[in-house]
């Protein structure tokens, strides 16, 4: 097995980590650059999975 084999099932259990992630670096780094990238990645993957078009993850 591969060192980053992640127990991952789907782009539903991606984006609920995502989210669970998204939340600390929110509080602690809120105008840094990284933690705003991160946060809007999350946003369209998040918005891609409700909308059914994941072409919005290209």
């Amino acid at each position: 097995m591969a060192a980053f084999d992640l127990d991952r099932r789907s782009l539903t259990d991606l984006v609920n980590r995502a989210g669970d992630l998204d939340r600390v670096p929110r509080q602690r780094y809120r105008r840094e650059a990284l933690a705003e990238e991160f946060h809007e990645r999350f946003v369209t993957a998040r918005r891609a999975l409700t909308s059914r078009r994941p072409e919005l993850l290209d």
